[in-house]
């Protein structure tokens, strides 16, 4: 008798645990109707919308319509990239509070495939290798915005890396007022039209305009960039600088003490006095008339006498390596490293030591196997040997203040005629403010921003750098939090095996070197073999492992039930 009960009670038991188990099931079926969510694991929160992107769409003042065209046969490499951009989109639409409609169009049919390329889309022609040879496959994989009668698009989206800094500046370029900031004209530096043409194409969401200094500078502006002055500023233009970061503007200081001819095929370097140091002095920093030259450098290329380029080091233009300090703070925000072509070290004095209200951070340094040029001339050339008089570094080539500033400059005298002393500027910023110094600017100029193509635009490297920088003095943090995601490849992404082996495919193919071909097939063919061992790997183990794991569970089970029924007494 009293086995038949421990029995009854134990299948009691089970019968409340199944039944408890099988509410918990339909509860979280019946939620999944109203409650639609991603969970995001990432470290950085990869795969899910900065904060900046979700207030952006909260605010919405109209209805938006996204339109995303996707051919139903892509290139095996864009295979899963409408999965994310689905899955992205979505989060925008779910977090405008019903402003925003997305629609995916695969155009198959002439009429939507002209729709696609009325809104901007662009019909990409790719090389795929099938077999023996490379064909090309047309597609398309682009996303139009629609907002109060404007469209914007990108064109054409080739992977996942900075699409969510790329949608969110395109609605911000459809939606809001771009932001004004002023470029210092005269003085022989760049212009608009004349060695800043590509960041005046970048910089998509502001108004860039030429700002002379020689009276008040519009308070309006949100930052002031000097860029390589190459003639003298004036105390009174100095003194309108002074008076602009005193009211709240920002200042960006690019260069000033050397003027650097990269016009030829021999660039030279020339010590010079623009004068920024006068201002600059007064907040503890100074601009170096030398270059800063760093074995840890980027490349150019050197003619040979067969008439063949080839890559060399080149010193004049350090890679700065940013430290996880430096890289936190938001005008370097998550970049690992930074070019600094033709840099002039910065040096520091002791003015704002004791001064609470500032603080100064010292952005990037050169590393320690740098050293410096100096002369009436540097010759900048490159060359297969550099002659080095000693390691000397590092030394900071990148600066930043940011607090109440105090003016550079004595208060106005009523009294004085002259103009410059005239010039009224508070004793002390009106709020906080922000000034970046860096020893060149040249990290900004077409000589060294990459040209953006019809394809997707410009978003790593040197244009990053860019933003930031400006985002940063113009105080707009969120497209800086935005632009420093970047999305790893997922695990069952293209290896980079194939890649490499498919490009030298292509390039002997082009070349009609068939032994190369062949080898980079077979090569092409290992790698794919173990890709596909990977992905079954995966397969199998996604397939099996969660019912192994409630095997093993139920196999325990029965074995501790028994176990407890041998143990029985009569």
């Amino acid at each position: 008798m009293a086995i038949q009960k421990r029995q009854a009670k134990a299948a009691n038991e089970s019968l409340f645990f199944l039944l408890v188990l099988a509410g918990i099931v339909v509860a979280l079926n019946g939620l999944g109707v109203f409650v639609n969510g991603r969970l995001d694991a990432t470290e950085n929160e990869l795969f899910s919308l900065s904060t900046g992107s979700r207030r952006l769409a909260a605010s919405l003042g109209d209805q938006m319509e996204i339109r995303a065209y996707f051919s139903k046969e892509v290139p095996p490499q864009y295979a899963s990239t409408e999965r994310y951009v689905r899955d992205l989109l979505a989060e925008y639409r779910d977090a405008s509070g019903g402003k925003v409609s997305v629609r995916f169009i695969h155009p198959e049919e002439d009429e939507d495939k002209q729709a696609a390329e009325r809104d901007g889309v662009q019909r990409v022609q790719d090389q795929v290798l099938k077999a023996d040879s490379f064909s090309v496959q047309e597609s398309y994989r682009g996303v139009s915005f629609h907002y109060l009668g404007e469209t914007k698009a990108i064109p054409r989206i080739d992977g996942t890396a900075g699409l969510e800094y790329e949608i969110t500046q395109t609605i911000k370029e459809l939606t809001g007022e771009k932001v004004k900031i002023g470029i210092l004209k005269g003085h022989e530096g760049p212009t608009l039209t004349e060695g800043l043409t590509t960041l005046k194409t970048i910089l998509r969401t502001y108004e860039i305009v030429e700002v002379a200094a020689d009276k008040e500078i519009d308070k309006e502006l949100k930052a002031l960039l000097i860029m390589h002055p190459e003639s003298a500023l004036s105390e009174t233009e100095l003194r309108y600088i002074d008076q602009y970061v005193m009211r709240g503007g920002s200042l960006g200081v690019f260069g000033g003490t050397l003027k650097v001819d990269v016009s030829t095929g021999a660039p030279t370097a020339t010590p010079q006095d623009s004068g920024i140091n006068t201002l600059l002095e007064k907040w503890g920093i100074a601009i170096d008339d030398t270059i800063v030259a760093d074995a840890q450098c980027g490349r150019a290329r050197l003619p040979t006498q067969f008439g063949i380029a080839i890559p060399v080091p080149y010193p004049p233009v350090p890679i700065a390596l940013l430290s996880e300090q430096q890289a936190e703070h938001p005008a370097m925000f998550r970049l690992n490293q930074v070019g600094m072509p033709y840099p002039a070290p910065l040096t520091f004095n002791d003015s704002l030591k004791d001064d609470a209200q500032v603080k100064r951070t010292t952005l990037a340094n050169s590393s320690k196997n740098s050293w410096l040029m100096r002369g009436e001339t540097i010759d900048l050339k490159s060359r297969e040997r550099w002659q080095v008089p000693g390691y000397e570094g590092p030394f900071p080539i990148a600066a930043a203040l940011e607090g109440k500033l105090p003016s550079a400059f004595a208060v106005a005298s009523s009294s004085s005629e002259d103009e410059a002393n005239q010039i009224e500027a508070p004793a002390r910023a009106e709020k906080p403010v922000h000034v970046i110094v860096m020893g060149s600017g040249f990290f900004m100029r077409d000589e060294f921003l990459p040209q953006p193509g019809e394809g997707r635009r410009l978003i790593g490297g040197g244009p990053a750098f860019s933003h930031n920088v400006i985002d940063w003095l113009a105080n707009d943090n969120d497209l800086i939090a935005i632009r420093a995601k970047t999305i790893e490849e997922p695990a069952l992404a293209v290896p980079l095996t194939v890649k490499e082996a498919e490009a030298t495919a292509r390039q002997a193919y082009e070349e009609q070197d068939e032994e190369k071909f062949e080898a980079a097939l077979e090569k092409r063919k290992a790698a794919v073999e173990a890709w596909d061992a990977k992905r079954d790997a995966y397969k199998w183990g996604n397939t099996l492992a969660l019912p192994g794991v409630f095997a093993l569970f139920g196999v325990a089970r029965w074995r501790m039930r028994k176990a407890k029924k041998a143990n029985l007494k009569l």
